[in-house]
């Protein structure tokens, strides 16, 4: 499995193709379908599976308790809405085909669901996942990973037709005693026990520590019938907000990359090569029927709610796939009778299918997008080459209101600079004006780097997020020892705390936050003078 895991990975990464994409086509090459290196998948499955509950956990770290709360209600909305109204759509199509109301309802609810683990891997791959769409897909993903286990109650319900009421009502208890048990674990009994472990001094008894907190919260949602990655993205939403959250997402990521592309090959394996071959009609028009159905349901109901043609487009073609929670539905749907055992093995095979051809549709449909709007992103390469002569540059992070109102100020000072932000509209629209900024995420050592990071005199980090801020200003710290270092803080304490992680001086948040920085950056620019107090703003009337 690894063989096959290393040589598929590398050879579709060399075609440009996407290592998702070749651990899928591996799967399916070694699994049972293919020459059956992989007879059993279940035993690779509980491995696999771990790949999940890693990659939730990092991503409850990237986002925090304070950003899930700036999703905003027409964001959820349209989580719930996709959910409901991509249900009553399948079920409708089903019950036409001649399927039984009660099949009908559990195939829609199960085609419904999105592959939480290869959409959020996408969004890494194009470094998305904290831009607007990425936002729209976890929430979505996050309310569909929350219906689960109801789902898999209705159809138990549906087989013993009893006790409805009370088992609903013991289930919706177990949850959420569950998820507070996780929540007030995480903050107030992790933070101690992670400093106790830090003080050891120990880098081993740290990660196993932070292996710990993953699978501890894991366990504790999936013992109350949640799914087991809900607990995951808890433990990671806690820990945060916490001081040790650099190194354990360090500590995490080769058990995160190892176990999720063995979760990739296992749904390779899943992928029923027999049947397709049997039935290849039937397994396409199945196929073509979900993706579209999905599709064109999301984008019309993101166009409703006022959002752009393309974030629609991106997102209708991003969470067009079946899920893995699918075969979980469909599983139990056909071990409890309600769905024939013939229909089971086409719908499996079918979304497999979809979570195959989900790579390339995505890299397609980025790529027809990029050709008819303009690029989105600035790939490390155009961005290594484009700063390859600069020496003794400014590079300006953030391209808001701050940022853009310095960056215009040293312009006009004739200060060599460049701009790096993470908001493709802004980038599309600085570009237009031919302004000297590039896309990027400046919390990646392999973005600063591509920016030339150890030949520039000058960052200033002028994001408004100070968490963002004091990531990027401990990583210019590490990369560059030498450079001058300028950030933005909303108060005297994070300014603090920012040069405590690196930055040369602080800008506290005020009238003339924008003109401050341009101002001392000018200063060190002109005679490399380090400032030695914080600015402060000036009063306002």
């Amino acid at each position: 499995i690894l063989f096959g895991y290393l040589l598929f990975a590398i050879l579709f990464e060399r075609l440009k193709v996407g290592s998702i994409f070749g651990l899928l086509i591996a799967g399916a090459v070694i699994g049972p379908s293919g020459i059956r290196l992989v007879r059993d998948v279940d035993s690779v499955s509980a491995l696999a599976d771990l790949g999940i509950v890693f990659l939730l956990f990092n991503v409850g770290l990237e986002l925090k308790l304070d950003r899930i709360r700036l999703f905003g209600v027409r964001v959820y909305f349209l989580a719930a809405l996709q959910l409901v109204a991509t249900t009553a759509a399948i079920a409708a199509i089903a019950q036409v085909l001649g399927l039984r109301p009660e099949a009908s309802i559990i195939i829609g609810t199960a085609l419904s669901l999105s592959s939480t683990a290869l959409v959020l891997q996408i969004l890494a791959d194009l470094e998305r996942t904290l831009t607007q769409l990425g936002r729209l897909a976890v929430a979505t993903l996050l309310l569909q990973d929350l219906a689960v286990a109801p789902m898999l109650v209705a159809v138990n319900l549906l087989t013993e037709g009893s006790g409805i009421g009370e088992t609903l009502g013991i289930f919706a208890l177990g949850a959420v005693v569950s998820v507070a048990i996780v929540l007030s674990v995480g903050r107030f009994v992790l933070p101690v026990v992670l400093r106790n472990v830090a003080e050891l001094g120990a880098s081993e008894y740290f990660m196993a520590a932070a292996v710990l907190v993953v699978l501890g919260a894991s366990w504790a949602t999936e013992q109350a019938g949640l799914s087991p990655a809900l607990g995951a993205f808890l433990a990671g939403l806690t820990v945060a907000d916490t001081e040790y959250r650099q190194q354990i997402a360090a500590d995490i990521a080769p058990f995160r990359g190892l176990f999720l592309g063995l979760f990739f090959m296992t749904i390779g394996m899943k992928a029923d090569l027999g049947v397709a071959a049997s039935e290849p009609a039937t397994i396409a028009a199945v196929t073509i029927l979900l993706v579209f159905t999905k599709g064109i349901i999301l984008a019309i109901i993101a166009l409703v709610l006022g959002y752009r043609l393309r974030l629609a487009t991106e997102l209708a073609i991003l969470l067009s796939q079946g899920s893995e929670f699918s075969f979980v539905v469909l599983g139990t749907a056909v071990g409890t009778n309600l769905i024939a055992a013939p229909i089971g093995v086409a719908l499996t095979a079918s979304v497999a299918l979809t979570m195959i051809i989900t790579p390339l549709a995505a890299a397609a449909g980025r790529h027809y997008l990029d050709r008819t709007e303009g690029r989105a992103a600035s790939p490390l390469p155009e961005l290594d080459a484009s700063t390859a002569d600069l020496r003794g540059h400014v590079i300006v992070i953030g391209f808001g209101q701050v940022g853009m109102a310095l960056t215009r100020h040293l312009m006009g000072l004739k200060v060599p600079l460049f701009v790096l932000d993470s908001n493709a509209l802004r980038v599309r629209t600085a570009n237009a004006l031919k302004l000297p900024i590039f896309f990027g995420n400046a919390t990646r050592s392999d973005v600063l780097r591509a920016m030339h990071i150890d030949r520039a005199q000058m960052v200033i980090v002028a994001l408004p997020d100070p968490d963002t801020s004091l990531q990027i200003v401990s990583a210019v710290r590490r990369l560059s020892p030498h450079a001058r270092i300028l950030a933005r803080a909303p108060d005297e304490i994070w300014g603090a705390r920012l040069r405590d992680a690196g930055a040369d001086a602080a800008v506290i948040d005020g009238l003339t936050t924008a003109l401050d920085l341009a101002e001392r950056a000018a200063l060190l620019h002109e005679n490399g003078k380090q400032p030695e107090t914080p600015i402060m703003p000036e009063p306002a009337d």
